[in-house]
């Protein structure tokens, strides 16, 4: 059995345990360490595996049994006072585990560096293998842990096929821009604001539909005022994302940090040319500038307005070509390539252990 504890149940993380549990019929358990986070609002996807919610609650006696009983463990979280725990718990016992995650570091890093080094200490007084969420994240642990440990890099997965289907259609008459995600500082919304402005002031023929809410709408509002080719959807759940990944011609990820962004390959998926940053783990690994996409500087405002020039400027055979070259790039991030390198990596994790022994 191994035992995965995480933060909560996104839908894309649900999906991504039903296909192991598919595969693999009764060797995963999953410990959510909440039902529902309060800035998520998706309605959820069903877990067809085992699984049990701590919500707030202490960390009963037989989460802590399996923990420590578990052929493997793998620890998706640590900045949690039971997460924490668990980890010590299971540390002691000299079985294999790991720990699975993005890259750290946006907002105060060096606080949270401290953070890391006191609840996942226990990973640095051994040489348990970190699993990064993308090259951007295997290279962040690989400064902090030392490159003396074992490092694999094991993305997120989410179901594509859905997106796969989707046709977006070119257009000599209008070109859409698509922004899907949370509106805050984090997401680079206030640049995408600005550079459309700008672009909207050169060109008749450009749009932008903004999928999502947060933080900085009235301010995004306040940018974009007196511009009528702004299109605000709101929130969109799992379901209704396709459709609108559809209606559009590129998509825009002008994130300033974004530990994956599995916005990236739903984009990709979805024959998108991808406009994202290079403090974006998806955007490093997927998309080759010119190719499927754009990579340009996080923070700057005028290279998200070139990108975007550019790819308004392309006619419809090149934005066809490099729509499908977008929709190829993504072919084999599947979710059951996904769930069977999960299974993999568990495999070689515990026969590295037994070999050490």
């Amino acid at each position: 059995m191994t035992v995965v504890v995480t933060y909560f149940p996104s839908p894309y993380q649900v999906e991504l345990f039903n296909e192991i549990e598919r595969q693999r019929p009764g060797r995963l358990r999953v410990v959510y360490l909440f039902r529902q986070v309060a800035n998520r609002r998706w309605a959820g996807v069903p877990a067809t595996h085992q699984y049990s919610y701590l919500d707030k609650g202490a960390v009963p006696p037989s989460i802590e049994k399996d923990v420590e009983q578990a052929e493997f463990v793998v620890f998706n979280y640590y900045n949690d006072r039971r997460a924490s725990r668990l980890i010590r718990r299971r540390a002691a016992t000299a079985r294999p585990w790991c720990f699975w995650g993005e890259r750290p570091g946006y907002r105060f890093p060096w606080l949270a560096r401290v953070a890391r080094f006191r609840r996942l200490g226990a990973l640095r007084s051994g040489d348990h293998p970190i699993w990064g969420i993308g090259s951007w994240a295997v290279d962040a642990y690989r400064k902090e842990f030392g490159p003396s440990r074992r490092y694999l890099n094991l993305p997120y997965y989410s179901d594509l096929d859905r997106f796969q289907a989707s046709r977006p259609m070119y257009s000599d008459r209008e070109f859409v821009f698509l922004f899907s995600g949370v509106l805050t500082r984090r997401k680079g919304v206030d640049l995408l604001a600005g550079a459309f402005r700008r672009l909207a002031a050169e060109s008749p023929r450009v749009r932008l539909t903004i999928m999502g809410d947060g933080e900085l709408a009235a301010s995004m509002q306040n940018t974009l005022a007196g511009i009528d080719r702004v299109d605000w959807i709101g929130f969109k759940d799992w379901d209704a994302l396709p459709a609108v990944y559809a209606s559009a011609h590129t998509l825009c990820v002008p994130s300033r940090h974004d530990g994956w962004g599995l916005v990236v390959p739903e984009g990709l998926a979805s024959s998108l040319p991808t406009i994202a940053t290079d403090r974006t783990g998806a955007a490093l690994d997927l998309i080759r500038p010119g190719h499927n996409g754009w990579v340009i500087p996080s923070g700057d405002e005028d290279a998200l307005l070139h990108a975007m020039r550019d790819a308004a400027a392309l006619d419809a055979v090149e934005w066809r070509a490099m729509s499908e070259r977008a929709r190829d790039s993504v072919r084999s991030h599947s979710l059951a390539a996904g769930a069977t390198r999960f299974l993999e990596a568990v495999e070689t994790a515990v026969h590295q252990a037994e070999v050490a022994i």
